[in-house]
């Protein structure tokens, strides 16, 4: 394989995009995403790539197309510690399969007449449309036929593998006019490997950057803005104190403080923020046995814990096993780029016994703001996450509310939005901002709501 970086933001994150077969980094030249560099690997005529290029990064999200998903299955082994998430589009870890993949008479067929003529013919079959073969042409790749045919070869008949290992994946893309990878083959690999789907009206050839803006998380912009608000955001923050008082509330009546009162127990707080949770939390929790992990390093300390600045979602890959008594955490999780590798990797650190007690939000949370704006955090569907608890806990609690907060205008919405910090997706401000005001919807009273979707999960890990 060879490695090109596209995008040089001077990030410690990294996208790493698997292109399809046939690619060169001309095609995605033009990939960005705030708070990332992003590089491109391709060129699948073997396997081997000296991973040292990516010493610097911290955190690596892998976006696959096409081929480029059995590619990052067997080339990723000696990154796998930094990844946080993976998502697959318009492929699948079975290459050549007639049900799980491309059909084998299909690709043996491409193979083994492949020419200038035709590869021009599989492209405009990969992009769907005149229109989109058009703007495929200004970037096509400029690789010889006969070096095309050896990437085929060099994957198909060569072995495959038995099983791939699927699991890590996040979340798969398929477009439903795919001409490529059947997108009923894509449906039904991802179906058997468990792996959510987002389908979409979309051919072959796709527009990453569309995904890579909606599925990769801008963390050090949240980070930003929550800092900004922090003097600003208890007293804003509602809906947040509600969410706190009902995990409290849940952790008193399910008698979690009594176990957490332990001498010698152990309890982490993920996103300790200002404190709302904290100061609940040391009403019962031994001195000396609380540890608070925030991604802002200014976020709230008091005497007796211990603070560590750090984004939570590497760090705790990188935790001793069987580490912590109870995991807890208010309003932060949806932030993570892989909240299901997140909650494996509690299961992993959590002590039998131990419990996990946890409030995000789900999808259709500030809807409004996505409808005016046109922006949403990835956030997840509530059954997605009740889905994320390993097969070793017992679901002791699973709730999922609406909270609805009413306002005489748009501009109160955002004026709101802006001193909690809650919407890590970007400033609005000149047209953009009067654009999403004109958008926002009223509703029949006129007046002008603000909806969250919060769940709380509470787990215990059996003994």
């Amino acid at each position: 394989m060879k490695y090109r970086l596209l995008d040089r933001q001077g990030s410690k994150r990294l996208i790493l995009v698997f292109a399809g077969w046939g690619m060169d980094p001309d095609v995605f030249a033009h990939l960005h995403h705030e708070g990332y560099d992003t590089a491109m690997v391709w060129d699948y005529r073997d396997f081997g790539i000296d991973w040292s290029v990516l010493d610097g990064y911290s955190e690596i999200c892998v976006i696959a197309w096409s081929l480029g998903v059995y590619a990052a299955t067997m080339a990723c082994h000696g990154i796998e510690s930094r990844i946080t998430l993976r998502i697959a589009v318009n492929g699948t870890t079975w290459p050549v399969h007639d049900s799980l993949g491309i059909p084998k008479a299909v690709y043996e067929g491409t193979a083994s007449t492949l020419d200038d003529r035709r590869l021009q013919k599989f492209f405009r079959r990969m992009c769907g449309d005149r229109e989109s073969y058009a703007h495929f042409c200004e970037r096509a790749p400029g690789r010889p036929v006969g070096e095309l045919v050896d990437e085929l070869n060099a994957i198909w008949p060569q072995p495959v593998l038995a099983n791939p290992q699927v699991e890590g994946w996040d979340r798969a893309y398929i477009g439903r006019a795919d001409a490529i990878f059947p997108a009923v083959n894509q449906q039904r690999a991802w179906d058997t490997a468990g792996v959510p789907v987002t389908a979409l009206d979309a051919p072959h050839y796709i527009d990453l950057q569309r995904i890579i803006d909606h599925a990769v998380i801008h963390k050090d912009l949240a980070a930003r803005r929550f800092g900004e608000r922090r003097a600003s955001y208890e007293k804003h923050a509602r809906v947040q104190r509600r969410i706190v008082e009902a995990l409290d509330s849940s952790i008193r009546r399910h008698r979690i403080d009594e176990h957490l009162s332990v001498s010698g127990h152990a309890v982490l707080e993920i996103g300790c923020g200002t404190g709302l949770l904290t100061r609940r939390l040391l009403e019962y929790v031994q001195p000396g046995a609380l540890h608070l992990w925030d991604i802002a390093p200014d976020a709230f300390t008091v005497p007796g814990a211990t603070f560590r600045s750090c984004d939570a979602e590497l760090a705790i890959t990188r935790t001793l096993p069987e580490r912590f008594d109870a995991i807890v955490s208010a309003s932060t999780v949806q932030w993570f780029n892989s909240p299901r590798r997140f909650i494996a990797e509690c299961g992993r650190v959590l002590r039998p016994g131990g419990w996990l007690v946890l409030s995000a939000f789900a999808k259709g949370n500030l809807e409004e703001v996505a409808q005016a704006t046109g922006r949403s955090l990835p956030l997840l569907p509530a059954e997605e996450w009740r889905g994320m608890v390993p097969a070793g806990f017992e679901i002791i609690e699973f709730t999922c509310n609406t909270a609805e907060l009413v306002f005489d205008s748009p501009v109160d919405v955002f004026r709101h939005l802006q001193l909690t910090g809650v919407n890590g997706l970007g400033s609005y401000s000149g047209s953009a901002l009067r654009k999403a005001i004109d958008n926002y919807p009223m509703r029949l009273d006129g007046r002008y709501y603000l909806t969250y979707k919060p769940f709380i999960l509470i787990a215990r890990k059996k003994r």
